[in-house]
């Protein structure tokens, strides 16, 4: 069990400078520490208690509560309490690993928060299921027949603006993700398939399908969920929306200035908003507002300013937040002191300290959640037999084959640097024989040169495949080990689902083994193996 350095594992520019302390970058978080006094201040914002407590009951009602989960409702409701909040759109089969990590963290936090400013706190998690993106929320990776990466899709394209809220898994969907499921291996298979396949029940809600396969860990961790199409049903984000339709495009501006500083200060937005900060909606689902000379339109339909304001004030329920948006509206009705954001979370919510402050709305802290890299018992056994250290693979495709061939013809073929050294050599004497005849003819050897170490390079490269076939239990084994530690180049958590993991460590086990991995300290990326259970 290691810890990797955060430099390796965060590339993102405006993340890396938040951990980094950049003065310019932290200056857009006006909140580093939570104390008993901004506990104080937060616990009197957002929504009515009695309000907070139905909208979480509501947004669970698909899951029996457990002890610790009714608990956290009673917390909830005591006006001084606070929370510690995280997010993720729905995924299938749990969504990728990172989703639990956050959850975690956010568990963690809140603890942090009890024990050092004395105030009562709830771990919560916003399902934000108010967006259309069905691509993205029915699809996932798993591991073929040939431990290949494979893309796994379930939806059929139809009604692309409709939100995922609305979305129920039909006869078709379901047996797509019934294939899927069989394709998931380990000790734990079979009982994985089981469970899915009661969640994912023919007419099941999508979002009720994802909370039913996250509750083996909210349950006894005392999560709450917060569903965004709730907060929508209840009208509780009138005041932020108010704030963007009332003079449209005025909210829009306000997060492009935000926009507009994060790339004075040299770097590049993460998200842009349009004109405005919300999505209407129409009898095809959610439609862009743009605003215009006289007026806005939203899809097909045209609207006068007043007209915008009069049905935003009235129906309040056909408005969505943007990505931009939806922090200031969690963060209106919620008493955050704490959001868990991921990398690219931070990055786009260094270009909201404008719209917080017009909004009325104080910033929580904001804290990068923990990451791991998880090794079942197969790529330990691999590693160990291999012998080189793990960051060694967390590379690209590609920089994993010249890494191959690197290795295969280490002390075989003669280094590029070699090569160099003896072609210098080589050419040394033609090129003070140009110099001395005729000084033109020093391009016409070099020319020659180079047609050689192209020769050269072209040659290598034929001795460095010979080398592969004839190790190819070498390059399986590096193969096999990059696809389960870094699958397309990229960190594990980002790939797989929760389902492809407890399928093979279980549910408890897995449990216990993110939990230990969010104690780590803040930002923290773990590498845990089977082994790692014992201790």
């Amino acid at each position: 069990m290691t810890t990797l350095p955060i430099e390796s594992i965060v590339s993102q520019p405006i993340a890396r400078a938040f951990l980094d302390h950049s003065p310019h970058i932290v200056a857009r978080f006006p909140h580093q520490t939570v104390d008993a006094e901004f506990c104080a201040t937060r616990a009197r914002h957002g929504a009515s208690r009695s309000r907070l407590v139905d909208l979480a009951a509501s947004s669970m009602s698909s899951l029996t509560l457990s002890d610790a989960q009714n608990a956290a409702l009673a917390v909830l409701r005591n006006p001084l309490s606070v929370a510690t909040v995280t997010g993720q759109q729905i995924g299938l089969f749990g969504g990728p690993m990172y989703t639990i990590y956050k959850i975690r963290t956010a568990v963690e936090e809140a603890r942090r928060v009890h024990e050092r400013a004395g105030v009562e706190t709830v771990a919560l998690f916003w399902l934000e299921d108010n967006d259309h993106d069905a691509a993205e929320a029915s699809s996932t990776h798993l591991l073929d027949a040939d431990g290949a990466v494979v893309d796994v899709r379930t939806w059929d394209k139809a009604n692309d603006r409709k939100s995922v809220s609305g979305r129920n898994v039909d006869s078709v969907m379901y047996e797509r993700i019934t294939s899927a499921a069989a394709m998931i291996t380990g000790q734990h298979a079979d009982a994985v398939r089981e469970r899915y396949a009661e969640a994912y029940n023919n007419g099941a809600l999508w979002a009720d399908a994802f909370l039913a396969v996250l509750q083996p860990y909210l349950a006894p961790w005392g999560v709450l969920v917060i569903r965004g199409s709730k907060v929508i049903e209840s009208g509780l984000h009138l005041p932020i929306l108010l704030r963007d339709v009332q003079q449209p495009g005025q909210l829009g501006a306000v997060l492009a200035l935000g926009a507009r500083v994060i790339e004075d200060l040299g770097f590049t937005p993460q998200a842009i908003v349009g004109s405005q900060a919300f999505f209407g909606s129409d009898d095809t689902g959610r439609q862009k507002i743009v605003a215009g000379e006289n007026g806005v339109s939203m899809g097909a339909e045209m609207l006068t300013n007043d007209e915008l304001l009069a049905l935003g004030t009235e129906q309040p329920q056909r408005f969505t937040p943007s990505v931009l948006a939806r922090p200031i509206v969690q963060d209106a009705i919620l008493p955050t002191v704490v959001s868990v954001l991921g990398a690219a979370e931070i990055a786009y919510h260094a270009q909201l300290h404008e719209a917080y402050e017009f909004c009325g709305v104080q910033m929580p802290q904001v804290v990068l959640r923990n990451g791991a890299t998880l090794l079942d018992q197969r790529t330990e056994r691999l590693l160990l037999k291999d012998g080189r250290e793990l960051s060694w693979f967390m590379r690209a495709p590609d920089e994993l084959e010249r890494a191959i061939a690197d290795v295969l013809t280490t002390n075989v073929v003669p280094s590029p640097e070699l090569r160099t050294e003896f072609l210098t050599a080589l050419l040394a004497p033609y090129v003070n024989a140009a110099e001395t005849i005729d000084h033109t003819l020093v391009a016409t050897v070099r020319a020659q040169g180079a047609g050689i170490t192209s020769t050269l390079e072209a040659l290598e490269g034929k001795l460095r495949a010979a080398a592969k076939r004839t190790q190819a239990l070498v390059v399986n084994r590096i193969r096999s080990i990059h696809t389960l530690v870094s699958p397309r180049g990229v960190l594990q958590e980002r790939i797989f689902p929760l389902a492809f993991w407890e399928a093979r460590f279980g549910t408890e086990d897995l449990r216990i083994i993110v939990e230990h991995i969010a104690r780590a300290p803040i930002g923290s990326h773990t590498v845990i193996g089977l082994s790692d259970l014992s201790t």
